[in-house]
């Protein structure tokens, strides 16, 4: 697939920016006053920095910000926002500058591209009595680098399989349930594929990519913090991948260009089976026709492997308030606003005591067996600081080896090349 220029633009921004956090982390890391214990705790005009889908988003995540000033009268946070796909190269360059706001949503597939310029956050945890264990680990792990913990989560999830309990049921497929396997799953693919319609839809994202490579062969993106892809047992996990459309021909072609595809396909009903995380499940349900139905990925060799990735707020090293930043993020990650957001379908809550709203908004069955189990076997993609170069080539690259036009080994060897030297 040939990058767009808006898309190599994006990437080339968000290069220039990882070189600029890179030179702010050799400086010290920003303005001054960004110690732990620094700043007023308890008066502070914040701003918070986040993605932002519009009008409704807007409100929805300022009544989070506003939770804040609900437990600390003096403490106000105004949300500033864009668009997922301007946001990293735009917070990139604010990090860089040194002038950057006090909160910064981050996501934990991209914490490493620019941990260099955010605070740590664990001599706050301390202080304030933030307990890590009453978030899921998986995601408080994805979002610690070099053993730091840089963000405080809001949401997370393992990804996991949506399936067209209406196709299964036509198909005479049973549902699938924790511990079924690749036979399994290659199986009812098999039987689903008929009628110019398919079993399975996949497109080259970096999470979903990974987790069908964990659990065909465990094998990990990244080795003592460098980029893996030619490793044998990933280069054999990713080969299985592609031969789900290059030669099982359960899953269609992927058009290049076309990021909805994968999502369009499924819910549509033109596809059975979609990799996807919680996150999108309410959502999903809302836009489709049919019965949905949730189920862990299967299990290979040494069982159901899959990632969990999330997104939570931290805070930049040029914070002059860094206490009143941390105990509004308290606030915005409390049980009531992760509660209102898990009821309203946008987060899978990484807080547990907020699970029991998500699993009711959700009303599927076996959600949540499905998504411990899932959670059980699962742990963060750790990823490297160019990771925003590594997801790019991966779908460019993971696109032409899907279809078929290079051969899987071939792919990564290329995306190795291009991206390795830089992780």
């Amino acid at each position: 697939m040939k990058a767009t220029p808006a898309r190599a633009r994006r990437w080339a921004t968000a290069a220039l920016s990882a070189l600029a956090l890179t030179a702010v982390a050799a400086c010290g890391g920003g303005n001054g006053g960004s110690s732990a214990g620094s700043g007023s705790a308890d008066q502070a005009d914040l701003t918070w920095q986040f993605w932002i889908g519009g009008t409704e988003d807007q409100a929805a995540w300022q009544k989070v910000a506003d939770q804040a000033h609900t437990d600390h009268s003096g403490i106000t946070v105004k949300l500033q926002g864009t668009d997922w796909n301007s946001y990293w190269s735009k917070i990139g360059t604010l990090l860089a500058s040194g002038k950057a706001p006090c909160i910064i949503g981050m996501q934990s597939l991209r914490t490493a591209s620019y941990a260099s310029a955010m605070l740590p956050l664990d001599d706050l945890m301390k202080k304030y009595n933030l307990k890590a264990e009453d978030f899921d680990k998986p995601i408080m792990d994805g979002l610690k680098v070099d053993g730091k913990q840089i963000a405080i989560p809001y949401d997370s999830g393992p990804m996991v399989i949506f399936y067209n309990k209406d196709m299964f049921k036509a198909a005479g497929v049973a549902d699938p349930k924790p511990g079924w396997t690749m036979d399994d799953f290659n199986a009812a693919a098999k039987k689903l594929t008929a009628a110019g319609r398919t079993g399975l839809v996949t497109a080259p994202g970096d999470l979903g990519v990974t987790s069908w490579v964990r659990t065909f062969t465990g094998a990990e993106p990244l080795a003592d913090g460098k980029l893996a892809l030619t490793d044998p047992k990933f280069e054999q996990g990713f080969q299985s991948y592609t031969d789900f459309v290059r030669t099982d021909k359960i899953a269609p072609q992927v058009p290049s260009g076309n990021t909805d595809f994968e999502t369009t396909q499924f819910t549509s009903g033109k596809a059975a089976m979609q990799l996807n995380g919680p996150w999108s499940l309410i959502d999903t349900k809302g836009k489709v026709k049919f019965q949905l139905g949730i189920a862990p990925i299967p299990a290979g060799p040494d069982g159901s492997k899959t990632y969990t990735a999330g997104s939570g707020f931290g805070i930049s090293r040029s914070c002059k308030t860094p206490d009143a930043a941390f105990q509004a993020i308290m606030s915005m990650t409390s049980e009531k606003p992760l509660t209102t957001l898990a009821s309203a379908g946008r987060a899978y809550p990484a807080r547990t005591a907020a699970h029991p709203a998500w699993f009711t908004a959700a009303g599927i069955d076996g959600a949540k067996e499905t998504l411990d189990y899932a959670s059980e076997n699962s742990v963060p993609l750790v990823t490297s600081k160019n990771w925003v170069q590594v997801a790019d080539l991966l779908g460019r690259f993971g696109t032409q080896a899907l279809n078929g036009e290079i051969p899987p080994d071939q792919a990564l060897k290329t995306i190795q090349d291009q991206a390795g030297a830089g992780s």
